[in-house]
């Protein structure tokens, strides 16, 4: 693609730096207000055009990222009447970075497709700390020619990393958040142990992250004091991951005590 305009959905705190990338690197880029008002003023000055709704950034994109938090925010934005779907030109690409199911990946792209849109799955890795040094893990699903085509519109954001076909990408980062979150678990489980016996838990940080017990979870994640609180995006990505194991006849016994512990945890806070 020559010179493609970007239409991003998502100003929020990786969407926000990501768009900044790519304003940075001379891409045009539109989006609209979807929740945060004050991340688009801030990404005004810097370039980013603003449009009305989905409708009119389908119209205008030749690529559209989609950033949000779930399958229905997906939804909102590139289904029904108004959504960027119904606007985008035959050739377009849709980028779907939210952590989702590869089924709704592969059904939007079936959808999609109908009007000679291809559709990606998209998601990301690397924390906010990525998003603003570009250096985000993207991890692709979808034909390589395809992949081929979005390379140098990612390239401000980090690492393309194709994983298969459609639905790939998602199953490689379910399985990565799987791997975090079943490790944070059990770190702060391991903590309770050390806070009980009376040792400082800062020290016990300290050498843990000179052991061999050491990952990216206890040395670039804050600990929280308590166990982990499986809610929000650790619930819908864990549950993602479940579903995803269930309708595949895979069992995954550690994810889910872990699932099952944060659960516990947050009804027992009540």
């Amino acid at each position: 693609m020559n010179n493609p305009t970007i239409g991003f959905v998502g100003l929020g705190a990786m969407g926000e730096p990501m768009v900044a990338r790519l304003l940075a690197a001379g891409f045009r880029v539109v989006s609209y207000v979807n929740r945060s008002r004050e991340a688009m003023d801030r990404l005004l000055s810097q370039g980013l055009v603003e449009v009305a709704s989905a409708h009119e950034l389908g119209e205008k994109a030749d690529v559209v990222m989609c950033c949000v938090f779930d399958e229905p925010q997906n939804d909102q934005v590139l289904r029904g009447e108004q959504g960027a779907l119904g606007a985008m030109k035959p050739g377009s690409v849709v980028l779907l970075m939210s952590t989702i199911s590869p089924g709704y990946c592969q059904a939007v792209a079936e959808e999609a497709a109908a009007n000679d849109i291809t559709v990606l799955d998209c998601p990301l890795s690397g924390r906010v700390q990525g998003a603003v040094e570009g250096t985000l893990t993207l991890m692709i699903g979808g034909a390589e020619a395809d992949v081929a085509r979005c390379e140098a519109v990612l390239a401000p954001v980090g690492k393309v990393m194709r994983c298969g076909d459609i639905g790939a990408g998602q199953v490689m980062k379910l399985a990565n958040n799987a791997i975090v979150l079943s490790t944070f678990s059990l770190l702060l489980e391991v903590r309770d142990l050390v806070a009980t016996y009376g040792m400082d838990l800062d020290n016990f940080m300290a050498i843990l992250n000179r052991s061999t017990g050491r990952s990216v979870v206890s040395e670039s994640f804050p600990m929280p004091k308590g166990r982990l609180k499986m809610v929000g995006m650790p619930e819908k990505d864990v549950s993602t991951c479940l579903q995803l194991a269930h309708e595949l006849g895979v069992s995954l016994p550690m994810v889910q005590q872990c699932f099952n512990a944060g659960k516990a945890k947050v009804e027992d806070a009540g």
